[in-house]
């Protein structure tokens, strides 16, 4: 071989092995140049969704909540109580000095006997 063809050959060689060591260091999944972004239908089918759990579910893990001390964003954590309700809970509390007892909580408007009912196991005083 004569000396150019040599240089061509060595040349050559050097930007191969410099394309595989740029691929090698590359994590997988990323794009190269050239290459076109993953949709976000792709990474989607990829993710595992977590089952959903309900209000109630999550508070038979946990502690009940103490109504004389509880905020009202503790309290839109109970069944069948929003944000509005455990509003009316904490103004009643701070204008009764408290709760006596659960049963109290007929007194707030929108606490009937079926929410009551449904929120009983997951409040204490």
């Amino acid at each position: 071989m004569n000396g150019n063809l040599k240089k061509m050959v060595l040349a050559v060689a050097a930007l191969l092995v410099a394309g595989f060591m740029t691929m090698a260091a590359t994590p997988a999944g990323t794009p190269q140049d050239g290459q076109a972004q993953p949709t976000a239908k792709a990474s989607k089918a990829h993710k595992t969704k977590a089952p959903k759990v309900s209000k109630a579910e999550r508070l038979k893990a946990g502690k009940p909540i103490n109504l004389n001390t509880a905020t009202a964003e503790e309290m839109t954590g109970l069944p069948r109580i929003g944000a509005k309700v455990a509003q009316r809970i904490v103004e009643y509390r701070s204008a009764h000095k408290g709760f006596k007892s659960v049963d109290e909580l007929r007194n707030v408007k929108g606490c009937g006997p079926k929410v009551l009912d449904g929120i009983r196991p997951y409040v204490t005083l």
